[in-house]
């Protein structure tokens, strides 16, 4: 097939991992993939190099016919939010969307969002969660299909490199927040482990983020949550911060022995699926997209409630019936705690068990789901 791939492929993001692994592993079956950035090329793969078109910066005002790619693509595939379905799968005898919006309830998608769906032949959300969302806001099921995201389990595994961290304490906590968004919930986090630990424990927190100013109402301020931790918690336990890109985030997961977050929302959450494959204890919250790979048997699922999302939380603007979760701080505690005393009962129970339903989570298995559909459309 000839494939048109137009959409985030640069700036680390998790839709530019997802586009590159996916058209990576279309390259390696033989077809022909042209490669079009929307979001820059920092970070851009060396060995994908030879397939990329063109790239503009992200919200770069462009006209996708000055694009220098050919008219016509026997398949256009992007991970987009769906107003962009239009111009961006315009060149594929059939089109694929992936998307996915993270905060659920009744017509909670952006105003206009819903319709756009019309313009792909199949969307792909990547978890049960995700496609409840569609479905509520309209989209119909027969336009649907669950394509979980994939990981290197090449990489992402017990054996290999370790990142060297700065501390004596015999337990880490991972904390791997790419974007420091409310929904994320960084700040609970921080409130956890402030009420969870002190300097006297055996224990320290690495947190993997993007420390930048806030220039959007979804943002917060890593700086700012840090020092009102600071103040809160006088006897806190050991804190590592962690700004910088890191060449393989492999080595930053084998280095740490607990993976933890307890976001708001998430239709997929990248870290949790990590973590499993480096053989991590994962605490996390026990709602969302990851709830198609954790589960009791395999993690410590963090306890909340369905509450609306509040006006600054949203990527675009308001919907007065959109919901998402909030952890209960002190079930996180708890589950922080026992994950940290017993953490070799945990990986033993955790890991002892057959794991080779995550080879359901390859790039090889989404691209040959993908490739079934096209055959089937």
């Amino acid at each position: 097939m000839k494939i048109l791939w137009m959409g985030f492929l640069g700036n680390n993001h998790s839709w530019s991992i997802c586009g590159q692994n996916i058209c990576r592993t279309f390259i390696n079956k033989g077809h022909d993939v042209h490669m079009v950035s929307t979001n820059g090329i920092k970070h851009f793969p060396q060995d994908l190099k030879p397939y990329l078109k063109a790239h503009v910066e992200e919200r770069q005002q462009v006209t996708f016919n000055q694009i220098p790619i050919d008219q016509e693509y026997d398949l256009a595939i992007s991970y987009t939010a769906l107003r962009n379905f239009p111009a961006y799968l315009s060149r594929g005898k059939k089109k694929f969307g992936i998307w996915c919006y993270e905060f659920a309830g009744k017509n909670s998608f952006p105003e206009g969002f819903a319709k756009q769906y019309k313009f792909s032949n199949k969307i792909f959300p990547p978890s049960e969660f995700a496609k409840r969302v569609f479905l509520e806001n309209g989209v119909p099921e027969s336009h649907l299909k669950v394509i979980p995201h994939g990981i290197d389990f090449n990489n992402f595994n017990a054996t290999g490199n370790k990142l060297k961290l700065n501390t004596n304490k015999s337990v880490k906590i991972l904390c791997n927040i790419a974007q420091p968004h409310i929904r994320k919930n960084l700040g609970g986090v921080l409130d956890t482990y402030g009420k969870a630990f002190t300097k006297h424990d055996d224990v320290c927190l690495v947190v993997k983020v993007v420390d930048k100013p806030v220039t959007q109402p979804f943002e917060v301020s890593f700086k700012d949550l840090f020092n009102d931790f600071k103040k809160k918690y006088k006897d806190a336990g050991e804190v590592i911060i962690l700004r910088e890109y890191i060449d393989n985030i492999a080595d930053l997961y084998r280095a740490c022995d607990i993976v933890f977050s307890i976001p708001r929302s998430e239709c997929f959450w990248f870290p949790g699926l990590e973590a499993l494959g480096c053989r991590n204890v994962v605490v996390a919250t026990g709602w969302g997209g990851q709830l198609d790979y954790l589960n009791d048997s395999n993690s410590l699922l963090v306890t909340g409630k369905e509450v609306r999302a509040p006006a600054n939380a949203l990527y675009w603007h308001q919907k007065p019936n959109t919901i998402y979760f909030e952890p209960d701080i002190n079930d996180a505690v708890d589950k922080l705690r026992y994950a940290v005393n017993n953490l070799s009962a945990l990986k033993t129970k955790f890991y002892s068990q057959d794991m080779s339903w995550l080879n359901k989570y390859t790039w090889d298995n989404v691209v040959d789901e993908m490739i079934k559909e096209y055959h089937l459309t």
